[in-house]
């Protein structure tokens, strides 16, 4: 189990990540493990609220590195909340060229709007 990580600055700010918080606690109750480290945020980037689905994906694009230990293995992805997957995708795609074999995506929240 793999939380979606916020960057350094935001933790900082914040000081403490939702979703690690979340995976960790989901792991103990499962008897899986959520090892902090294995997926990193390497840029700040703009918060998504306001953005359009392009906009998303576009500042979400490579922002994250996974590392070697998640070769050959199944990953869950978890994270807070899901909007258009654009930050899950993105994290997922780093996963998969460190060598995850599988990747899955497991979210607290979905967030929409009615038009």
């Amino acid at each position: 189990m793999v939380a979606l990580p916020l960057h350094v600055r935001r933790f900082r700010a914040r000081q403490y990540d939702q979703a690690q918080l979340l995976a960790g606690t989901l792991a103990k109750a499962t008897g899986r493990v959520a090892p902090v480290g294995w997926l990193e945020r390497t840029r700040e980037t703009k918060r998504q609220v306001g953005l359009s689905e392009a906009e998303r994906t576009g500042n979400v694009a490579g922002a994250f590195v996974a590392s070697r230990a998640v070769k050959g293995r199944e990953v869950l992805l978890l994270d807070d909340v899901f909007t258009t997957g654009s930050t899950a995708r993105a994290a997922a795609v780093a996963l998969r060229e460190a060598g995850a074999t599988r990747v899955e995506v497991l979210t607290l929240a979905r967030a929409f709007t009615l038009a």
